[in-house]
């Protein structure tokens, strides 16, 4: 019973340490396109941006 909860137990960790791998690798993919985007807003500006999407 215990071994398959620790070998479930660790394809969860693995599972999660791929997922947010993916992520950080989007991340560094689009670091730049997302700087830029948000690069132009001002602080005073998060209505506009907001319908800007919509």
């Amino acid at each position: 019973m215990s071994e398959l909860i620790t070998s479930n137990l660790i394809k969860i960790i693995l599972g999660l340490l791929v997922v947010v791998a993916v992520i950080i690798g989007i991340y560094f993919i689009f670091k730049d396109k997302i700087f830029i985007f948000f690069g132009g807003t001002s602080p005073g500006e998060p209505l506009n941006l907001i319908r800007s999407l919509i």
